[in-house]
């Protein structure tokens, strides 16, 4: 058997030591932010990828009722691994009131915030940690964290992991395909989304769908439910089916709703939420 001799000249040590002390700074230690869709409820609804990486979490950046729902559950999230409330002062209670109010201070607050939470994302990535977002529902529908959190950051940087959404959910609980062979659109929007900020858009889009089969669901909807059916109300008939899927994923709290287009309203107003509801409009609702 011949033996084979490495010979490595002197002039080649330096560099191999400067790319040992590289891979060994940068390799196996270099940090990274995971985007998480944590799914409509709690943990039955979430993806195990998702639990899996959550659990080897070295930071973690959420809201304060995720962990509490979580444990709700019977899954624990480490207390001592959060941060922070990435989302402080761009939703909940007080922002959306912010918000209505006085717009240009909710988005100059939201810009400060999502500075802030990019700042120390990227400063744990540098020192090789692995941070975790959790996200409600799937991040990429309807999700505070890509929308408005890491616009402009490195997407090298960070993944982003599905999750259900609440219309997957909403759509169980109906037990209705909202793809059905005559429905020619599937449409998620929310009030904003359709119709601007002050209405600035126009309804020209709810006028060109009545002309097809359509399903219609509405984000993010019951505390303009007013607005919503009123628009729909010039192109679309009173007999319209509607439903409202509450607390869509949650098998202590689901509830459906079925009205028309004609009395969903005060069908509505008799009851209390006025935001973990789903709206459902189109044939699957009947």
């Amino acid at each position: 058997m011949h033996k084979v001799k490495i010979v490595l000249s002197t002039a080649a040590i330096p560099f191999v030591f400067i790319l040992c002390l590289f891979l060994n700074a940068y390799g196996d230690n270099s940090g990274k932010l995971y985007v998480v869709g944590m799914g409509p409820a709690g943990p039955d609804l979430t993806a195990t990828r998702a639990l899996s990486i959550v659990r080897k979490a070295d930071v973690i950046l959420c809201s304060p009722g995720m962990p509490k729902k979580f444990k709700m559950f019977g899954t624990y999230i480490d207390p001592g691994k959060v941060a922070f409330n990435p989302w402080e002062g761009i939703i909940g209670e007080k922002a959306s009131r912010l918000k209505k109010t006085d717009y240009d201070a909710w988005a100059a607050g939201a810009e400060k915030q999502r500075k802030k939470v990019q700042e120390f994302v990227r400063s744990k990535i540098e020192k090789g940690k692995t941070v975790v977002m959790m996200d409600g529902g799937d991040p990429c529908v309807y999700g505070p964290s890509i929308h408005y959190l890491l616009k402009g950051f490195d997407e090298s940087l960070f993944e982003v992991v599905a999750g259900l959404g609440a219309f997957n959910a909403a759509g169980a609980a109906l037990k209705q395909s909202f793809t059905s062979n005559d429905v020619r659109f599937v449409l998620l929007t929310s009030p904003q989304s359709m119709f601007g900020k002050n209405g600035e858009k126009g309804d020209d889009i709810l006028k060109d769908l009545s002309k097809y089969e359509t399903t219609m669901i509405w984000y993010m909807s019951l505390r303009s439910i007013d607005k919503v059916v009123a628009q729909l109300q010039k192109y679309y008939p009173p007999d319209l089916p509607i439903a409202i899927v509450y607390y869509a994923g949650y098998p202590d709290k689901e509830k459906v709703l079925k009205s028309r287009l004609a009395s969903i309203v005060n069908d509505v107003k008799k009851l209390d939420e006025q935001w973990l509801g789903l709206f459902v409009a189109g044939k699957c609702a009947e």
